[in-house]
């Protein structure tokens, strides 16, 4: 789709895969409400309706007339959103899936399912399962977009990844009249018309001949049943927004409004770039200033740890010299007193020589050998 987002909705950002009031065009918003008060006639003070895949929930509030109305989607947070901004008496909001519907046989007398069968892998089951919820008279509208034209209006874009299974004309009225024995279709296109409008609501004549060429429609809408379908007419809505040239300009307006912010934001943006491009070259000179510093402190820690290392090995070159120095220290201290202990028992043994040559000298036989000069006098 073409959706476009516009202002903050909150609780509910728009990605795309869903239709959020207040975030896409009046165009494309007009589209998937014209579905609702299409289907809005097939209800009445009687009818319990079903709104299968109601996404944001803008849908359900559609039918004043019935007796209730619930809405499914598989989503907690689109369930959620919608709870907060459309609950009222009779409408109720329900978390599930299409295909497996959480509710009994034949409970309900329509069902809605607008713009959801080409969201999941198992369509087939999805239309059983609202065959199945539906009473023998009720009916299933369903809606999808052209396959063909979808992908023409999204050339640019690519294609919708939320889709998994889209349908040209033929395909979608097979898949429906395999489940349904009665299917009618239209087709549905947003047309520019010339519109004469009281300024009271009313309802007109709506002039409206065939659609000669339905494969070329923009979406197929059906009414599927197991019953003969009464209301098969052409219908046509001009919403309060149908006012094609007003709302071009009004559009037109806004968007120059929002090029002129985006081109303030890029100015201001280009500015604070600027800004920090400079800033980052400040930093960048500081950072190279820094990487010289750095450098430099390198080289002067390389050179201290050089002396370091020649100063520590002449540490443990200067306290081998004093190791060794104390070895011979040690050595000639014991050397001396080896030599002290020697010489003392020399003077030892010298008195004791002393000693015996005067006790020799003191005999008789020594005294008479001196007195015949056979030995000289007293020894030295």
């Amino acid at each position: 789709m073409s959706d476009r987002a516009g202002s903050e909705s909150p609780g509910l950002e728009f990605t795309g895969e869903r239709v959020i009031p207040g975030l896409v065009d009046p165009d494309l918003m007009n589209e998937h409400m014209a579905r609702y008060r299409f289907a809005a006639r097939f209800a009445d003070a009687s009818t319990l309706v079903l709104d299968a895949g109601c996404g944001s929930g803008y849908g359900a509030a559609e039918f004043p007339n019935a007796a209730s109305v619930v809405a499914i989607d598989v989503s907690a947070e689109a369930i959620a959103h919608a709870r907060r901004a459309y609950s009222r008496s009779g409408v109720h909001f329900l978390q599930g899936a299409c295909e497996s519907l959480p509710f009994a046989d034949q409970s309900f007398d329509l069902v809605v399912a607008f713009e959801v069968l080409e969201h999941i892998e198992r369509w087939p089951l999805m239309l059983l399962d609202a065959g199945r919820v539906l009473r023998p008279s009720g009916v299933l509208l369903v809606s999808t977009p052209n396959k063909a034209w979808y992908a023409e209006s999204r050339a640019a874009a690519g294609p919708n990844p939320y889709h998994v299974r889209e349908f040209e004309y033929d395909e979608f009225k097979t898949a429906l009249e395999a489940v349904f024995p009665h299917v009618h279709l239209w087709t549905q296109n947003h047309s520019e018309s010339i519109a004469f409008v009281p300024a009271s609501p009313s309802c007109g004549v709506f002039d409206a001949p065939g659609d000669p060429a339905p494969d070329t429609a923009h979406f197929f809408l059906a009414a599927c049943s197991r019953s003969p379908i009464a209301e098969t007419g052409a219908f046509a809505w001009l919403p309060v927004s149908g006012n094609v040239l007003r709302e071009r300009q009004r559009h037109i307006a806004l968007l120059e409004s929002e090029l002129a912010q985006k081109n303030a934001w890029l100015a201001e943006s280009a500015e604070s770039r600027a800004k920090l491009f400079a800033e980052l070259n400040q930093s960048n000179a500081w950072a190279a200033g820094l990487n010289v510093e750095l450098d430099v402190a390198r080289a002067a820690i390389q050179r201290l740890e050089s002396e370091a290392d020649e100063r520590l090995e002449w540490v443990r070159d200067l306290e081998d010299q004093i190791a060794r120095g104390r070895a011979e220290i040690e050595r000639q201290r014991q050397e001396i007193d080896d030599r002290t202990r020697w010489a003392q028992s020399l003077d030892a043994e010298l008195q004791r020589l002393r000693a015996a040559i005067q006790a020799m000298e003191k005999t008789k036989l020594v005294r008479l050998a001196r007195k015949l000069r056979f030995i000289p006098g007293k020894f030295a």
